[in-house]
């Protein structure tokens, strides 16, 4: 008779941190994460993790996309093996759309924290000569409902003693952004330890340039400072 294990909390809360940014759990409870083919560096740091959890996965696999914004392009996945908590967590977060509660929230870790922020994250740097220093504003796009958006800026003060603004993404959609230079710093630093691990999502940390110019500048072997 099989024996069915329970999933550890490393493995909960990995699996949530997943959720929130772009994996996705479909209703045959296929377990899928996808990404752009430039992006390959950052997914297979997302495999090793679930091998090093054992959490069985199919490894890195490619397809040509035929619909979305990403048509006739490449895309990366892995796809995970159906495990009692993947049944589990599409039951409690799909109603029917993902649905994210302070409960869950709190499982998250600095790591989950970290892929939270390179899956749906970016910073926003401003330069502006009207400015008289350069201003940093960490984004996440959540977009959520404006009840789950207050919910997530309490969570961030509760937790992680950072502050939080909701804004308006798009029409009735709102996401979150740092408020203020001090809480993007607080937020980068608990971010940084896991970005390092992935060079090419280093930009997120950038101190000056935009994306492109700072992926450049890797590119070239000129030095990049972040702003952490």
């Amino acid at each position: 008779m099989k024996v069915k294990r329970k999933a550890t909390k490393e493995q909960k809360v990995v699996l949530i941190a997943l959720l929130l940014g772009d994996g996705t759990i479909c209703s045959n409870n296929v377990f899928k994460l996808c990404h752009a083919q430039e992006q390959q560096e950052y997914l297979n740091w997302k495999i090793n993790i679930l091998n090093e959890l054992g959490i069985k996965n199919s490894g890195l696999k490619t397809y040509i996309s035929t619909c979305g914004y990403n048509i006739g392009k490449k895309v990366i996945y892995t796809q995970l093996s159906i495990i009692p908590i993947i049944k589990v967590l599409r039951r409690v977060i799909y109603k029917p759309n993902k649905t994210f509660t302070k409960k869950l929230l709190n499982w998250i870790d600095d790591r989950g924290l970290a892929i939270w922020y390179m899956d749906d994250g970016h910073l926003n740097v401003n330069s502006s000569s009207k400015r008289s220093s350069i201003q940093h504003t960490a984004h996440l796009t959540t977009c959520v409902d404006k009840c789950t958006a207050d919910m997530m800026k309490i969570y961030f003060k509760e937790k992680w003693n950072i502050e939080m603004r909701v804004w308006e993404e798009r029409p009735n959609k709102f996401s979150l952004a740092t408020s203020g230079e001090q809480e993007t710093i607080k937020f980068l630093n608990i971010v940084k330890p896991y970005i390092e691990q992935v060079p090419s999502m280093l930009y997120k940390l950038r101190s000056n340039y935009t994306k492109e110019e700072f992926i450049q500048h890797q590119l070239s072997g000129l030095k990049c400072e972040t702003l952490v």
